[in-house]
This record gives C-alpha cells, structure tokens and sequence, in this order.
C-alpha cells in the first residue's frame, strides 16, 4: 500500500476514512469494507451466525460502497472460511434490520426497518423490502423485484414482480 492510501485509512488501518461509523457500532475483525459508507449507532456487523451446532466460525462480511446501514441492523457472518456474507453497493438497509450468514445482498437495495433475511438467501440488484419482511433462508429474491409489507417470502421470487402477503405472492393487478 503506498504511503497515501495508509494516510486515508482510520488510525487503526482498517477502513477508508471515507466511511462514518458510529462510535457504539461493533465491526469484528472479520469485515472488509469498501469507501462512503454509513453505519449507524449499535449496528453489529460481523458477528458468528446462528447455525445449530456450529462452534467455529471463520468467514466474512464484504460490504461495498455507499451503504447506509442504520441503527442496530445486524450482519453476520458464515462459519466457512472462504465464504462471505455480502452487501453490494449503494444499499439502504434500515434500523432493526438482520442479515443472516452467508446471505448476498445485490447493488441499489432497500431493505426497511425489521426485515429479517435469513441464511443464505440471495437479493438481486434494485429489490426493495417494504417494512417488516421475513425472507426464508435459502431463498432467491430476483433483479427489481418489490416484496410487500410484512410479507414472508416462502419460495422465490422472480425478477420485476411484486409480491404481498403471508405467504408472499404475485400482487392482482388493479383495473
């Protein structure tokens, strides 16, 4: 690294100096994180996920650029070592939010307040999650896709569709 890239970087040399992060926001060593991004106050970002029966966990969070990512939003990571739980860039992600281990979030999302993603799952580019989703583990959410209020995302979820409910599907079109 030369010696003008080290000046940009915190005085722990961990992030670009670009990026905000709250002084109560608890980031483990695990993370790598890209410039501009925002974190708010108590968010955990890094932390082992839940997988019953797993004691050791040695993956990663990757976060990109431009993400704002508000108050007490978790983000943890996987127990693989080479795999990572990922954040695009340009993301909104919203106070009370989780992001499970392992999950992929895509580029120019918005995840509202309380959404739950669960492990594994995947959110393409542009998705939104209205307030209060729950997305299965394991599920796919396609490219620009919009899930409702409350809904809970059960099987996936195709590019550009708008789904509601518990469980979510296809919005009727109004006439």
């Amino acid at each position: 690294m030369e010696s003008t890239e080290r000046d940009l970087l915190d005085p722990f040399h961990r992030y670009h100096i670009s990026n905000q992060i709250h002084d109560t926001a608890i980031i483990y060593d695990n993370v790598e994180m890209g410039r501009n991004n925002i974190i708010g106050a108590y968010a955990v970002i890094g932390s082992n996920g839940e997988i019953r029966g797993q004691r050791q966990f040695k993956g990663s969070v990757k976060i990109g650029d431009g993400n704002v990512i508000s108050e007490l939003v978790t983000i943890q990571r996987p127990a693989i070592e080479e795999q990572s739980t990922i954040i695009g860039n340009n993301n909104i992600i919203m106070a009370h939010a989780h992001i499970g281990h392992d999950a992929q979030i895509g580029d120019n999302c918005e995840i509202c307040t309380g959404v739950i993603i669960g492990g594994y799952a995947r959110i393409e580019d542009q998705v939104k999650l209205k307030l209060g989703v729950t997305v299965r583990n394991r599920k796919v959410i396609g490219k620009n896709a919009l899930v409702g209020l409350g809904a809970a995302v059960v099987k996936d979820i195709a590019p550009g569709a708008v789904v509601v409910g518990n469980p979510a599907k296809p919005m009727e079109k109004v006439i």
